[in-house]
């Protein structure tokens, strides 16, 4: 978990520059677009991982209640 915890969090600061990229000025339309896609698969990326922690939280939870 802690290394997914960790890659998680490259991403989301991969995601956090793209979005300074972004807001720059100095970008051509060009440079602009690829990194609107790679913040797009960046944040696909970052929603899959949460996705599957609340998955795996879930189950946890599950496996508590049925040993109850």
């Amino acid at each position: 978990m802690a290394a997914s915890l960790k890659n998680y969090e490259k991403k989301y600061k991969a995601l956090e520059d793209v979005v300074r990229q972004l807001n720059d000025d100095d970008l051509t339309i060009s440079e602009m677009l690829t990194q609107y896609k790679k913040g797009l698969t960046l944040v696909k990326e970052c929603a899959d991982m949460l996705n599957s922690v609340e998955t795996e939280i879930q189950q946890i939870i599950e496996e508590v209640r049925i040993s109850e």
